[in-house]
């Protein structure tokens, strides 16, 4: 498996709770949509069309003031999900709603760390989806999961 950590470029700040006072709401959400742009663009090169959620922990707070418990009840561990709802997922891991890992074996994972820190690996050397997230602005570096 290739493996890469995927980071933004500025260590300003790590967490999405740090909106409002750290950054601005419209700020994160460029960032955000990079991250999210990252997985899309990695899952097509890979060409899986269903991931797993291996991990999954929620966290009250996050859920409450993201309004995510509809969301995240029809969410469980060992679900197969296509990209609309990984990107959904996704996005609630990246704000604080959730934490969680998808995988299918041996072609492709997800993991998300501290930090605001992705790990995606891939069966395939993707250097297409390499160069595009690196344009984006993101930081792409070999660097395998410490969540594997």
């Amino acid at each position: 498996m290739n493996c890469w950590r995927i980071t933004k470029d500025t260590d300003e700040w790590t967490c999405f709770s740090e909106v409002g006072t750290k950054l601005e709401y419209e700020e994160y959400i460029i960032t955000e949509e990079k991250y999210l742009e990252a997985i899309k663009t990695f899952w097509d090169e890979t060409g899986v069309n269903q991931i797993y959620i291996t991990a999954l922990e929620q966290w009250s707070d996050g859920v409450e003031s993201q309004n995510a418990r509809k969301y995240l009840s029809n969410i469980w561990i060992g679900k197969a999900i296509k990209i609309d709802e990984l990107l959904q997922l996704a996005q609630h891991t990246l704000r604080n709603v959730c934490w969680c890992k998808v995988e299918i074996k041996n072609r492709f994972f997800v993991h998300f760390g501290y930090d605001y820190y992705m790990y995606i690996g891939t069966d395939r050397d993707c250097q297409k989806a390499i160069a595009k997230t690196q344009q984006s602005g993101l930081n792409v570096e070999e660097c395998i999961s410490p969540y594997k």
